[in-house]
């Protein structure tokens, strides 16, 4: 654990060298934020003003080969050297900017400085929508810029991890005001990827196609719904996953274009399906950027409108770092479950997340991470997780789901636990709407039901 909170160059980059080596070993991810703050964003007391001088990246490198701190230091016109003057630094980051940084951060994660911008480290996170949701969190309480890069399991070393956030950070800083104010570092990134621009076009050309997991209920394995799952059939790349292009949506602004497809699309499709199977559920997935998005409840409910789906039937899913402490969001989400729509956690128990918020969420499902599920091998030890969250689903009345379901024991275990839903392998994998339609009940509706529906066209 982080005894100094916060560190001097030489000790965030110490820091986060510790952080990949201990990601390797437990088998975590782990973030780096670099940041930059304009002079408004500075608190009076911070000794100098951050975003000064030349931006990461841009002649001298953080970490490179001369050692920061070797000559004059922006402001202070002593060079640091004894614990009393690293103290001092210490004080008065926290006095200033790092002061909002370290309220945004888990109390282990180191703050300070590299170079002349801002620095958090976030260890042990699952995805980069944790580090997501921290940049959220300051850029709501100042006006900067951040730069993210995060890295898998033995992925990289710090040096390389540092280029990555500072390649990221220029291209935030480039973004046209009103835009996220953070960028996640993606390969290609420095060069301008072509991706991008196909992208863009990918909608509009018919690229994109839907694949549906089934949901079954437990213990009998019956469906019970769907999940939604975007692919992109490039044409040179062949199909690929959203890993590979729905953070670059996110990046370059499409992700609002490209999550009203997928509704419009899922939607429509399982309204056709509701004709068969009445109760059938549609989960649809929701990227935090488009939470950002003011209009975002109103384009769900219009889309709904259109399509004839059924707001009851609709569970739209959001991580944990989407919601917690973003009013804004929890807003938005409030306004879909009032009109009936069920809002689910998504990979619950893996976020910056305090079971406190949980209660006051508009929130009626639990997803437990597949890692959770994983763990499951018929002891006390390997259920202890996944036991503790489905119990707290039970308390608070929630539905709960568990993803990555890959084999009978582990279905055999949550069925034991309480478990109500599961989805995975064990059961299928993402289908083609064709192959969905096989798990549905045979076409034999009552009178009543083709008087509700009408005839099919």
């Amino acid at each position: 654990m982080w005894t100094v909170r916060e560190q001097t160059v030489w000790a965030m980059r110490d820091a986060l060298a510790a952080a990949l080596t201990r990601g390797a070993d437990t088998g975590r991810s782990t973030a780096l934020l670099l940041i930059s703050v304009s002079e408004a964003g500075e608190r009076p007391g911070s000794g100098e003003r951050p975003g000064s001088g030349e931006r990461p990246g841009s002649g001298e490198r953080p970490g490179s080969g001369e050692r920061p701190g070797s000559g004059e230091r922006p402001g202070s016109g002593e060079r640091p050297g004894s614990e009393r003057r690293v103290s001092n630094q210490g004080r008065r980051v926290e006095d200033g900017f790092g002061a909002v940084v370290r309220r945004c951060v888990l109390g282990t994660d180191p703050v300070g400085r590299i170079g002349d911008r801002y620095a958090a480290v976030l260890a042990d996170i699952r995805s980069v929508d944790h580090a997501e949701a921290v940049a959220r969190r300051i850029a709501a309480a100042a006006p900067a810029r951040i730069g993210i890069a995060v890295a898998a399991p033995g992925e990289y070393q710090a040096e390389e991890l540092l280029d990555r956030a500072a390649t990221a950070l220029r291209q935030a800083e480039e973004q046209a005001a009103g835009r996220a104010a953070w960028v996640c570092y993606e390969p290609g990134m420095a060069a301008g990827s072509p991706l991008a621009e196909q992208l863009r076009r990918a909608v509009a050309e018919g690229q994109l196609r839907l694949l549906y997991q089934p949901i079954v209920a437990l213990p009998d394995g019956a469906l019970a719904g769907a999940e939604a799952l975007v692919r992109w059939a490039h044409p040179e790349r062949g199909l690929l996953e959203p890993d590979a292009f729905v953070p670059l949506a996110e990046r370059i602004g499409v992700i609002g274009e490209l999550g009203r497809w997928v509704l419009h699309e899922a939607s429509t499709q399982a309204a056709r399906w509701q004709k068969r199977m009445p109760a059938l559920q549609l989960n649809v997935n929701v990227s935090p950027r488009q939470l950002d998005d003011e209009g975002f409840a109103g384009q769900v409910l219009g889309i709904l409108e259109r399509t004839g789906f059924f707001p009851g039937n609709l569970v739209l899913e959001v991580t944990e770092g989407a919601v917690i402490g973003e009013p804004a969001s929890v807003a938005q989400l409030a306004v879909l479950s009032n009109a009936g729509i069920r809002i689910a956690l998504d990979d619950f128990g893996t976020g910056y997340s305090s079971l406190r918020y949980l209660a006051r969420l508009p929130v009626d499902v639990l997803k437990l991470d597949r890692g959770f599920v994983a763990e499951l091998d018929g002891t006390s030890r390997g259920g202890a997780v996944a036991q503790a969250v489905l119990r707290l689903g039970q308390i608070l009345h929630l539905d709960t789901v568990a993803e990555g379901v890959e084999s009978e024991a582990q279905a055999r275990e949550l069925t034991l636990l309480g478990c109500h839903k599961a989805q995975g392998y064990f059961y299928a994998r993402p289908l083609p709407p064709s192959d969905l339609e096989r798990w549905l009940p045979v076409d034999d509706l009552s009178r009543y039901e083709a008087e509700i529906w009408g005839p099919e066209v």
